[in-house]
């Protein structure tokens, strides 16, 4: 346990240096051009249907209140805050699927240990943020995080709430409190996004599978109460999905790509060969792999006291089906209206990063469920041996991922990259006091930059969403950031100098 806090706490300490980057300016310059709402409907008719998303990140956007002469960004503090609430939200919510997922699956006169699921929420974080293809627009973009880390949020919390409410009985102290809060969770998670949106559909499903298609009622619930319940959930995903695919800025976007010159009867054709390879890659990559086995193997090595008789053929197909279709259907979407390669196209690490953490949570609370009945034999797996195992395999995760960048990254850039944007800042609030024509900043020169806080181009590594500037001032970062300031042009003084 200690070794996880300790894995954890780099990525946590990151967000005290975060700084604001490309969207967070432009979505602050349009709100002070067209107001908050004016903003939000221009987002929705012209950019994306995630209504809620941006509308939380339109609502809240720290840099969009204050001054902007200042010498440092209005509401630094406030948008790392927001980054850590995010954050603390995400493992609040995790911990309380895994506890709903005890409840549901505990024996009648038993009561499950609270501080199991704390654990096991602690484990599927650790190895999950070790495991991100690209950690800064999951934890350190303000922008990122609201578009990406509150849907999950959002998703995490219906899921919980929806099974904590069909374990009560109709007229039972709560239920009708968590039936609401899982109602307002999955609109705001269908709202958000589109990869929520999607597994937020895969879990209605399943609940619509445990209420009516299990035979035995192998779960007990009451059923005439939770179908209603069920039914008032399937009215409200749908219309909040209605709105988040009718918005025009969807279609505008779409528009805007670049014609598939192969045509678009192959997505459809090749739509499943595709979305399993692309799914398989993702989920081959030794830190997600590893985490994978690591979770599913420590948790199964818990199973204590008599075991369950095993599920039946329909219960097995059903669960191990809703499983791989809750990790497989963000893929087949980016796969049918984005990517246009014939066969497998590197997916944005931004979308992975969350496909990542999805993976991670299931394939938990699916070993939370399978441990109630599968019996693990083999004499090497006994109790001391396996331990030392799955630690040595945690250990040897976390040194060789994520982690161990993200302690470099603490410990030896990030204080001059706090130092290096507060140079920037008091040169375009100058700039801007000024009404200069033009502001030169200088580049930003960091060692042990590894793409965490501050992704930046290089030969090594160019992160998907990157924040340094360039010498054109007609460059997006550099026009998003004169957008805000009100300078005409922003550039770099010079070529950024390679990293060492």
């Amino acid at each position: 346990m200690a070794g996880l806090l300790l894995a954890l706490l780099p990525f946590l300490a990151l967000m005290g240096f975060a700084q604001p980057a490309i969207d967070d300016y432009d979505n602050a310059a349009t709100v002070a051009r067209l107001g908050r709402w004016g903003a939000q409907w221009y987002w929705y008719t012209h950019w994306s249907g995630r209504f809620v998303a941006i509308g939380v990140s339109t609502a809240f956007n720290p840099l969009s209140y204050g001054p902007r002469q200042e010498a440092a960004p209005t509401g630094l503090w406030a948008l790392r805050g927001m980054l850590l609430l995010l954050a603390s939200g995400l493992i609040v919510a995790v911990q309380q699927v895994f506890r709903a997922v005890q409840l549901l699956l505990a024996k009648p006169d038993a009561t499950p240990a609270r501080g199991f699921a704390w654990a096991l929420t602690l484990a599927v974080m650790v190895l999950g943020y070790n495991a991100l293809p690209e950690p800064f627009t999951l934890l350190y973009w303000y922008s990122g995080a609201v578009n990406y880390v509150l849907p999950l949020v959002l998703t995490m919390a219906f899921a919980a709430a929806a099974i904590r409410t069909l374990l009560l009985p109709p007229g039972a102290p709560g239920r009708q409190r968590r039936a609401t809060m899982a109602t307002l969770c999955l609109v705001g998670a269908v709202g958000g996004g589109e990869i929520a949106m999607l597994g937020c559909g895969v879990l209605l499903a399943g609940l619509g599978a445990w209420l009516w298609a299990v035979p035995g009622r192998a779960l007990p619930i009451p059923v005439p109460g939770a179908r209603r319940v069920w039914a008032v959930w399937m009215v409200a995903g749908v219309i909040t999905a209605g709105l988040l695919l009718g918005a025009p800025g969807n279609w505008q976007r779409l528009g805007m790509a670049d014609p598939d010159a192969a045509g678009r009867l192959h997505r459809w054709v090749l739509l499943l060969p595709r979305t399993l390879l692309t799914a398989a890659r993702m989920a081959a990559r030794p830190p997600v792999a590893g985490a994978v086995l690591v979770l599913a193997m420590a948790v199964l090595l818990t199973a204590t006291g008599p075991r369950r008789p095993r599920p039946n053929r329909r219960a097995l197909v059903l669960v191990l089906g809703g499983y791989v279709l809750l990790n497989c259907v963000g893929v087949a979407f980016l796969k049918a209206a984005f990517m246009r390669d014939m066969w497998v196209e590197a997916m944005p690490g931004r979308v992975v990063n969350v496909l990542v953490l999805q993976l991670l949570i299931s394939t938990a609370a699916l070993a939370l469920w399978a441990r109630e009945w599968l019996v693990i034999r083999p004499a090497w797996l006994q109790h001391r041996a396996a331990t030392s195992i799955l630690i040595a395999s945690t250990a040897l995760l976390l040194v060789t991922g994520q982690a161990r960048r993200a302690w470099q990254e603490l410990l030896f850039m990030a204080p001059a990259y706090s130092q290096q944007m507060q140079a920037r800042y008091e040169a375009l609030a100058t700039a801007s006091r000024q009404q200069a024509a033009e502001a030169v900043l200088p580049p930003l020169w960091l060692l042990q930059a590894q793409g965490l806080l501050a992704p930046i181009p290089s030969a090594r590594q160019r992160a998907d969403v990157h924040i340094e500037l360039f010498q054109d001032a007609n460059q997006k970062n550099n026009l998003f950031l004169a957008h805000y300031y009100g300078i005409p042009r922003v550039r770099l003084a010079e070529e950024p100098p390679q990293q060492q």
